[in-house]
C-alpha cells in the first residue's frame, strides 16, 4: 500500500471550534458558502486541526519539534526545527526552513505527509448565537457580545502518503544526516538523490500514533464556555494501492434521527467503494454502533466484499494498534 485515507464524522453541540474573527461584537464561525444551494457551512481549518493533532501527540508522550521565531530576509518568521528524523510533527506535517547545507545557505522544504482540509459541516449553519455580557461591577458600562455557535455533524478528511512517512530526501528536505544509512534512488527527472529511511518499526509507531490522535481528536476555540466532545462517531480507514483518495465526501448521514440515532447514507458509501474497489487494498469502517440506526443495513451492503471490514470503534482501535506498513 502506498497511501491511507481517513474520513471521520463527529457530532458537536453548541460549539465554536474555529472562529473567523469578529464582526462588531459578534465572534463569527469560520464558514464557506456552497454556490449550488447558496447556504453557509461551518468549517474548521486544516491549520487548526493540525495544531490540535500536534497537541494530542504531545499528550500521548511524543516529543515535538520546538517552534521558534527566526529572522529571514529582515522579517520575523515562526518555524520548527526542521528535523523529521527526530520529531514526528516535522515528519508528518512538514516545514520550510532556511539552513546551512554544506556551508551554503539553503531552504529545506518538506511537504506534509498528512494532508487535510480540516473539517466541514454536513448541514448548513442555522444562525445560532449565544448572547453574553461582561458585567461592570463598578457601574453600568457592561460589555455585550455574541458568539456564533453550531450543533452539527462535522466531516474530517485526511490523506497520508505512507511511502513518504519516515523517508527524507538529502539536500531537499534534510541536510546530510549522521547515523542514518542513505540509499540512492532516481527521482522523476532521472536525477540520483539520496534517501534516508527510518527503521520500519519507527515508521509504523508514528503511523499508529497519528491514527490514534485522529481517533481521539479533541480541541477547538472557546471550549471554556462552549465545551463539546470532538472525537468521531464513525471513522473510515482505507488502505490504498495508489496515491489516489477515494472516499472523499461519500461518508454522510441523512437528515433526521431514528429513535435518537443518526442514519448513515449507506448507498452513497457503498457505490463509492464499489467504484474504486481496485484501488482499495483494505477498508475498515469503525463506528459506535449504539449511535447509528442502520448498522445492519451497513453490514448487509458490504456482504461479499472481502476487502471491507465493519467493526466497533473499540475493535478499530485494536486494528490501529497492530497496523503495519507494506514493504
Amino acid at each position: 500500500m502506498k497511501a491511507m485515507e481517513v474520513v471521520t464524522l463527529t457530532k458537536v453541540e453548541g460549539a465554536n471550534l474555529n472562529s473567523n474573527g469578529t464582526e462588531g461584537v459578534i465572534s463569527v464561525l469560520k464558514k464557506v458558502r456552497d454556490p449550488v444551494d447558496g447556504k453557509e457551512y461551518v468549517r474548521v481549518s486544516g491549520q487548526s486541526v493540525k495544531y490540535h493533532l500536534r497537541q494530542l501527540l504531545k499528550e500521548l508522550g511524543w516529543e515535538l519539534s520546538q517552534v521558534v521565531p527566526k529572522s529571514e530576509g529582515g522579517q520575523k518568521v515562526i518555524v520548527s526545527l526542521g528535523e523529521p528524523q527526530k520529531y514526528i510533527d516535522d515528519d508528518v506535517f512538514g516545514y520550510m526552513i532556511a539552513k546551512k547545507v554544506d556551508g551554503k545557505n539553503a531552504t529545506l522544504r518538506r511537504t506534509a505527509v498528512v494532508r487535510t482540509n480540516g473539517m466541514i459541516s454536513l448541514f448548513p449553519y442555522q444562525e445560532d448565537r449565544d448572547f453574553g455580557v461582561r458585567y461592570d461591577p463598578s457601574g453600568d458600562n457592561h460589555n455585550i457580545y455574541e458568539t456564533e455557535i453550531t450543533t452539527n455533524i462535522m466531516r474530517g478528511n485526511f490523506f497520508i502518503e505512507l511511502d513518504r512517512l519516515g523517508v527524507f530526501k538529502e539536500g531537499l528536505e534534510v541536510p546530510k544526516l549522521d547515523g542514518l544509512e542513505a540509499k540512492k534512488v532516481k527521482d522523476a527527472t532521472g536525477k540520483e538523490v539520496a534517501l534516508y529511511v527510518l527503521p520500519k518499526e519507527e515508521r509504523e509507531r508514528r503511523l499508529r500514533a497519528l491514527l490514534k490522535a485522529i481517533m481521539m481528536y479533541h480541541g477547538g476555540a472557546k471550549l471554556s464556555n462552549f465545551f463539546t466532545k470532538v472525537y468521531p462517531e464513525i471513522m473510515v480507514v482505507a488502505l490504498l494501492k495508489h496515491k489516489i483518495p477515494v472516499i472523499g465526501d461519500a461518508l454522510r448521514v441523512k437528515e433526521g434521527y431514528v429513535d435518537g440515532k443518526l442514519v448513515l447514507d449507506v448507498e452513497r458509501l457503498r457505490e463509492t467503494v464499489e467504484t474504486f474497489q481496485d484501488n482499495i487494498e483494505r477498508l475498515y469502517i469503525g463506528l459506535f454502533e449504539s449511535r447509528f440506526a442502520n448498522v445492519d443495513e451497513l453490514r448487509k451492503a458490504f456482504e461479499g466484499i472481502d476487502s471491507v471490514e465493519i467493526l466497533s470503534m473499540k475493535d478499530l482501535m485494536g486494528r490501529i494498534e497492530n497496523i503495519a506498513l507494506g514493504e
